[in-house]
This record gives structure tokens, C-alpha cells and sequence, in this order.
């Protein structure tokens, strides 16, 4: 069941839910911080400099991490591409694709590729973002493989009506449960991720006129399904 955010969380929800992650985030820390610095204060007579120095670092870790999640937030607020404008896919695919053939080749992942067959095909975007969203798209697949024997990675676009580009792996899959929450902001389950990755790719592909969902199954791999706007449907070359 792909499972596209866009229609099944309304703007108000998807902004509920984020806030309620920061608040979340947030809580845990400013508890943490204010344990640690009453526990440092009421002994800090009998610490010897090395306690002193562990519970200072202690307090400063949750400083760093309120800090990087305000620098996400306004990372999040920002991630609007201003400068839209009619760009040439397949010059940009040919290029994305011959580059991640290489980094998949050293990684020992078999890459499957389909061109689109129209040539020439003009889409709204920006090569930059653009490139920053499909290397995000490309990392998560990489990661979803680890472990995984025989790993492979398809890459397709398909141009019709749209530019629709699939991203395919075969790796370990995401539970339905947690598939409908890979859009909302600050939300993950790995304490080590900001949970901003899928959140900022979504919003660059909207402000670029295009979309993205997932379908993914536990042990049978994810797909990702991005669409930009067309601008000029040209023929198909002879």
C-alpha cells in the first residue's frame, strides 16, 4: 500500500504532529538539562573536578541538542526552492545516473537503470535540489540494504504526462506503521537522526511543483515514487 502523505495527512495534521515531536524533543531535553544541573549544584561541594567535569558535559549535550534542533527547524522553514525554473532531465539524468553507478559499484550493489524514452524532456526544477533530493532518496535505499545479500538498486524514469522517477530497493522494508510517519518533521526512530531527511525532500518537491510517496513492505524492499511538473512534452526521438 504506498502510502502518500500528501493526501493522507491535511496540512493541519502534518503540523500538529511536528509540533508535537518538538515538544516531545524539547521536553525530554530542558528535564534532563534541569536534573543535571540540580543534581551538579546540590553536590557540587563534594565532587571532585572530575564529577564536575562529567555533569557539565552532561548539561552541554542537551544545550548542542536543543541547538540542532532549532538549527533543523529553521533549516525546515527555509527549504523552499525560489529560483524554479525549466530544466533539461535527461542532460541532468544521464549525469546523476553515471555518478551514482560508480558510488553503488564500490558498495557492491547491482544497479538497474530505465531511461525515459522521450528525449529531451523539460521538467520544472533546479539541477541542485533536484540532486540533493534523489542523493537523500539514493542514501536511505543504501542504508535500507545493509545486510541484505544479492542487494540491488532499480532506477527508473518514466515521462509521460509527468517525469515520474522511481527509486526501488530490495532492502529490509518499513513497517506500515512507521511508513506513514516518514513525512512528518522530527519524527524517527534512530536517535542519531534529526528526522528531517524525507520531511525537507517533500517540501523542496512541492515548492518545484511535484511529489513524493512511498510503497514499502517489511523484508520485500521500498519504492519511492517522486513526480515533477512538466513543462514541454516533446517528441519521442527516432
Amino acid at each position: 500500500m504506498t502510502q502518500n502523505i500528501e493526501t493522507d495527512l491535511t496540512s493541519g495534521e502534518l503540523l500538529d504532529r511536528a509540533l508535537s515531536n518538538i515538544r516531545h524533543l524539547l521536553g525530554n531535553s530542558a528535564s534532563t538539562l534541569q536534573i543535571t544541573l540540580e543534581v551538579l549544584l546540590e553536590n557540587y561541594g563534594d565532587f571532585d573536578e572530575d564529577k564536575k567535569i562529567e555533569f557539565i558535559r552532561r548539561a552541554a549535550s542537551q544545550v548542542d541538542m536543543q541547538q540542532h534542533l532549532l538549527v533543523s527547524m529553521k533549516k525546515y522553514s527555509r527549504s523552499v526552492v525560489n529560483r524554479v525554473q525549466p530544466m533539461n532531465f535527461n542532460s541532468f539524468w544521464d549525469g546523476w545516473v553515471q555518478e551514482k553507478r560508480e558510488a553503488l559499484v564500490q558498495k557492491g550493489i547491482q544497479l538497474r537503470v530505465k531511461s525515459p524514452e522521450i528525449s529531451d524532456y523539460i521538467v520544472m526544477g533546479e539541477p541542485k535540489v533536484l540532486n540533493l533530493v534523489l542523493n537523500e532518496v539514493i542514501v536511505n535505499a543504501m542504508d535500507a540494504l545493509m545486510g541484505v545479500d544479492d542487494p540491488k538498486i532499480d532506477l527508473i524514469a518514466l515521462a509521460s504526462d509527468s517525469m515520474r522517477v522511481v527509486v526501488r530497493d530490495n532492502g529490509k522494508g518499513i513497517e506500515q506503521e512507521e511508513l506513514k510517519k516518514v513525512f512528518i518533521p522530527f519524527y524517527s526512530k534512530d536517535n542519531d537522526s534529526s528526522g528531517m531527511g524525507l520531511p525537507v525532500i517533500r517540501k523542496l518537491l512541492i515548492s518545484m511543483g511535484g511529489s513524493i510517496s512511498l510503497d514499502s513492505s517489511p523484508d520485500l524492499g521500498t519504492s519511492v515514487f517522486i513526480k515533477l511538473k512538466q513543462v514541454q512534452h516533446n517528441k519521442e526521438s527516432k
